[in-house]
């Protein structure tokens, strides 16, 4: 099977299981020797998303995670509308359309993209209008329309990568920027301990990106990478505190984040007494993560990586 991401590589399976920390069903990985990227292989078609994961319409975390969560996304609204002055914004994956919502306050018309199959309270959306598509289907979207395009955290989860990419580039507008945030295969903390990693999450991340797969995809279709940066500070800082405490705890990984869920992920999870380890070695994790953070930041090998893409002109 080739490589869907570089569309070079043939893919070889990774020795070992790979386990859904909520369904605890397992999964291969499949790498490319020519990108570094990954595959989840496996009964990857059933439904692993649900209350366990998402948590309800209320919120994805408890009351004060959530306004965190809430505050994060105004201030990448605000930081994407200082750089780009965009007056239409596509968001694909804009789950409870946070950031449109706030990119809308400031004077954009803005528009999401979900699953066909997404819950009803993402797909009727009382502030912004999202619409539900299936795969390979064609967006409700003209051409050349959108001055920004914002896919953040998502990429990962989409079972053809190629087309997804090749239809926000068709409704791209010739001068608009298309954001890309995806997790890094190739960041130290996923070379630390790839099965215990945060951002792994298998079967929801079909694949796993490296830097170089990503921009091979990119280059496939024509599109011009015009900056790259790392992702998000609080994605990477908080991957590399799970990842250490999942590292602990290696069968039972993403408790702390259960738990800051609350809810119905808290709920539904059966090693709570497992958290307990976790919690007493804090005062070890903080300052490891942090090393490690500073550490990736000199390095350049992130726990997430951001790509921001333009067409080409004619004359390029």
């Amino acid at each position: 099977m080739n490589c869907k991401v570089c569309q070079q590589g043939q893919l070889v399976k990774l020795e070992g299981d790979y386990y859904d920390y909520i369904s605890r069903k397992k999964f291969e990985l499949l790498s490319c020797p020519n990108c570094g990227s990954k595959q989840t292989s496996g009964n990857v078609q059933g439904d692993y998303y649900g209350q366990a994961y998402y948590g309800s319409s209320e919120g994805k975390f408890s009351s004060l995670f959530e306004s965190i969560f809430l505050l994060n996304h105004q201030r990448n609204a605000k930081s994407f509308f200082k750089r780009f002055k965009p007056r239409s914004v596509l968001e694909v994956g804009c789950g409870r359309g946070y950031m449109l919502s706030f990119l809308k306050q400031l004077g954009c018309k803005v528009i999401g993209i979900e699953s066909a199959h997404a819950a009803s309270w993402i797909l009727n959306n009382p502030d912004v209008p999202v619409s539900g598509v299936r795969d390979g289907e064609k967006w409700p979207i003209e051409d050349n329309s959108i001055d920004l395009i914002i896919i953040w955290h998502v990429f990962e989860h989409v079972s053809d990568p190629p087309a997804v990419l090749s239809e926000m580039k068709r409704v791209l507008s010739r001068d608009g920027v298309l954001c890309i945030s995806v997790p890094n295969i190739g960041s130290m903390q996923a070379e630390i301990g790839l099965r215990n990693w945060f951002h792994l999450d298998v079967p929801r991340h079909l694949f796993h990106f490296s830097p170089k797969g990503l921009e091979a995809l990119i280059s496939s279709q024509d599109l011009k990478i015009v900056k790259k940066e790392a992702g998000d500070f609080l994605q990477n800082l908080y991957g590399w505190f799970q990842t250490l405490a999942n590292r602990l705890t290696p069968e039972n990984n993403n408790l702390m984040y259960r738990f800051i869920q609350g809810g119905e992920p808290w709920k539904s999870t059966p090693q709570k007494p497992q958290l307990l380890v976790q919690l007493l070695l804090m005062p070890l994790i903080v300052p490891l993560g942090l090393i490690g953070w500073l550490v990736e930041t000199i390095a350049g090998r992130h726990g997430s990586l951001t790509i921001y893409v333009k067409k080409r002109n004619a004359a390029e």
